[in-house]
C-alpha cells in the first residue's frame, strides 16, 4: 500500500471512532423516523428522515448517494458524511435506498432514469414537511440528481451540492476504476450512457450549482476534468439566463478558474468541506 492509501485508511477509521463517540454524546438529540414513497414504477422505496429533535422549521436536504450506498451508509460511518451530521448543519436530511439497494424494491439503476425518479420522489416527499429543499449528491450520485432536476425543473430545488461526482462516461470509466457502472454496455451506447452523464444535464437543473472537489478526488485520486467539464457547462448555461449561479470550491460564483484552487484530499477534509458549504447555503436561504 502507498502512504497516501494508508493514510486514507487512517482518517476512515478516525472518523468512525469519532463518528461513534458523538453519537453517544447526542443520543436522542435527533428525531429519526423511517418513510417511503411510490416510483412511477412502482416500486416501493424506503427512505429516512433525520433532523434536530424539536427543530422549529428547517430547510430539506435529499441525499443522492454515491454507488452502492443507501441507508446503512448514510446512518452510520461508511460515507463520507452521515445524516446526523448533516441534520446537525440545520437541515431535515431525506436519504434513501435507491431501487435496487437495501430495502428498496427495482433493480440497480446507477443513477438512469429509475434512480432519477427516486431523487424526484424523495424531493416530493420531503416538500410536505420542508418550504425549500436542496440536493446533496455523492460521487456517483450527481447522475441521478442531476438527471432528475433537469427533468423535473418544476421541482424547484433549492440548489445542487455536488460531491466530485464524475460527468460522463469517460470519467465514469476512466482507468478501469469504476467499471462497475457501465453494467456491460460499450461507451458508444448513447441510449444508456446519455441520460447517467450529469454534465449533459447540470446546464438545465434551473437552480444553484455548487461543486466540490479536491484533489487528489476520492476515487479517481488525479482526476479533476470532471469538476472543470461541470464548471464549464454551468457557465454556459449561467451566461444564456438558463442557471442563477454557480461556484467551484471556495472560488466567487459563477467564475471558472484558470488556475483551480482544489480542496484539500482525504474523507475528514471532505466531511469538513461538505458540511461547511451546507451550512453557507443555508444562510443564503434565510
Amino acid at each position: 500500500m502507498d502512504s497516501q492509501t494508508l493514510r486514507r485508511a487512517a482518517e476512515w477509521r478516525l472518523q468512525a471512532i469519532a463518528r461513534r463517540a458523538n453519537r453517544q454524546r447526542h443520543r436522542g438529540a435527533f428525531e429519526v423516523r423511517d418513510v417511503s414513497f411510490t416510483s412511477r414504477a412502482g416500486y416501493t422505496i424506503a427512505a429516512r428522515l433525520t433532523r434536530i429533535a424539536g427543530a422549529g422549521s428547517s430547510p430539506g436536504l435529499v441525499v443522492s448517494p454515491g454507488i452502492h450506498q443507501g441507508l446503512k451508509e448514510l446512518s452510520g460511518t461508511a460515507a463520507v458524511v452521515n445524516a446526523e451530521e448533516l441534520a446537525g448543519s440545520g437541515y431535515a436530511v431525506l436519504t434513501l435506498d435507491p431501487a435496487g439497494r437495501g430495502a428498496s424494491w427495482g433493480e440497480e439503476d446507477y443513477g438512469g432514469p429509475e434512480h432519477q425518479d427516486n431523487v424526484r420522489g424523495a424531493i416530493l416527499e420531503l416538500q410536505k414537511e420542508c418550504a425549500s429543499v436542496g440536493v446533496l449528491s455523492l460521487s456517483l450520485g450527481v447522475a441521478a440528481a442531476a438527471g432528475a432536476l433537469a427533468r423535473w425543473p418544476e421541482l424547484g430545488a433549492a440548489f445542487l451540492l455536488d460531491w466530485e461526482g464524475p460527468c460522463d462516461r469517460q470519467i465514469i470509466t476512466s482507468g478501469g476504476t469504476i467499471l462497475v457502472p457501465a453494467a456491460g454496455h460499450a461507451l458508444d451506447d448513447e441510449g444508456y450512457w446519455a441520460p447517467r452523464e450529469a454534465v449533459r444535464h447540470v446546464g438545465a437543473i434551473g437552480c444553484p450549482y455548487v461543486r466540490l472537489q479536491a484533489l487528489p478526488d476520492h476515487a479517481q485520486p488525479t482526476e479533476t476534468r470532471h469538476a472543470m467539464r461541470m464548471a464549464h457547462a454551468a457557465a454556459t448555461a449561467q451566461r444564456s439566463g438558463a442557471l442563477p449561479w454557480f461556484q467551484l470550491n471556495d472560488h466567487p460564483r459563477s467564475e471558472v478558474p484558470q488556475r483551480p484552487t482544489w480542496l484539500a484530499g482525504g474523507p475528514l477534509a471532505a466531511n469538513v468541506a461538505i458540511r461547511r458549504k451546507l451550512r453557507a447555503l443555508r444562510e443564503s436561504l434565510s
